[in-house]
């Protein structure tokens, strides 16, 4: 009988251990599931509120990391009790004790056992607070809503069709379709029919539960199955703008060892350094450049210097003094050289670094989807 007992305990604690790897593949397939439908609801509530207005603000955030922990706990007890028997039925103490010393009797037994499982699954969400990637998500709900007649795209604050330019090219005027390699792009969005459902909460099918449905202010919007493809599209899109940059700019790095006149010289007679990374066409001597007038005093300067270097050159009977002075001519032409280079050029196109998002650090928020824990069971002896 106690035997039976172990092994039904054993059967059961083995039971819960054994699933746990089997309960963890399912949550982790359904938190996949989960990521997906984050994304694509906050794309249909997004769709409602720009039917609802189509001058809104747009949001989205979405999961970067994610987590599933499954835990699994089984414990099991027993005891058993012996004693010796008080007397024997029937016999006087004279006659139980001729009998012998009195054997111990198998008279108890306690058998326990609990099991127990908690399940925890997590998203660590980023909201997506760019401006610049808000302005493109408003322009893809407005291109998305206008197939339906509900509205216009924005031409002028922001300009949607230069926005969509500059972040699939990088370039305001580049050719969308021509560097897109087959991506969904804004003109995958440019729909000729209304593939997307507009009403109120009684409008909405109830035939089929798998109807994808958005909802803001009471404005409910919904898709059927011959719209997914653009919905499909709109947020790949969306998800696009949140998670890429417009293609950069190549750079490439600009180091001048300077003398005191601010103007290029070798490393052993320099007095600093100018270093900056410019764009790839741009002209490196754009780097120092200074003013007009100071560069038109400085040119006065070096040529008065040269000129009186010239001058002792001609009178100079010294072959030291000649070698040291040809030098300082070598050196002032070519300084008189990049400094009227430099005049002619200009200075650099871009002057300042590209504006980029201030840090937040680390704090994202967490969203716990659940946790449950079964009850203990026992089992009574």
């Amino acid at each position: 009988m106690m035997t039976r007992h172990y092994v039904i305990i054993a059967c059961i604690c083995c039971g819960v251990s054994g699933c746990t790897a089997e309960q963890l593949r399912k949550n982790s397939v359904q938190q996949a599931v989960a990521v997906h439908d984050v994304q694509t609801q906050q794309v249909l509530d997004n769709l409602a509120m720009f039917v609802y207005d189509y001058n809104s603000m747009p949001y989205f955030s979405f999961p970067n990391q994610s987590g599933s922990q499954v835990t699994d706990q089984a414990n099991a007890g027993g005891s058993a009790g012996w004693g010796r028997a008080n007397n024997f039925a029937g016999s006087t103490s004279k006659s139980a004790a001729s009998l012998g010393p009195v054997p111990l009797l198998f008279n108890a037994i306690g058998l326990s056992g609990s099991a127990q499982r908690s399940q925890q699954e997590a998203f660590t969400v980023t909201p997506v607070n760019d401006p610049r990637k808000l302005e493109l998500m408003r322009c893809a709900y407005q291109l998305a809503v206008r197939s339906c007649g509900r509205g216009a795209v924005s031409g002028t604050c922001p300009d949607c069709m230069t926005r969509f330019k500059v972040f699939y090219t990088g370039d305001p005027n580049g050719d969308i379709r021509q560097g897109a390699n087959g991506i969904v792009t804004s003109e995958s969005l440019n729909s000729n029919c209304c593939w997307f459902h507009i009403g109120c909460k009684k409008c909405v099918p109830k035939h089929s539960p798998c109807i994808a449905v958005g909802e803001y202010c009471g404005c409910y919007v919904w898709v059927l199955p011959e719209g997914q493809d653009e919905l499909t599209k709109l947020t790949l899109a969306i998800l696009d703008y949140a998670l890429h940059d417009p293609p950069a700019k190549r750079s490439k790095e600009v180091v001048y060892y300077v003398d005191e006149y601010g103007l290029p010289t070798t490393k052993q007679n320099s007095v600093g350094t100018v270093t900056a990374n410019v764009a790839i066409d741009e002209s490196p001597e754009g780097l120092l450049k200074t003013s007009q007038a100071e560069e038109s005093a400085l040119l006065n300067l070096l040529d008065y210097r040269h000129q009186h270097v010239k001058e002792r050159l001609s009178v100079t009977t010294s072959s030291e003094e000649q070698k040291a002075l040809l030098e300082e001519s070598r050196m002032l032409e070519a300084k008189l050289d990049f400094l009227k280079h430099q005049m002619r050029s200009g200075g650099l196109r871009e002057q300042y670094f590209p504006r980029s998002p201030i840090s937040t650090g680390p704090n994202v928020l967490q969203l716990d989807l659940y946790q449950n824990t079964l009850p203990n069971f026992g089992a009574a002896p």
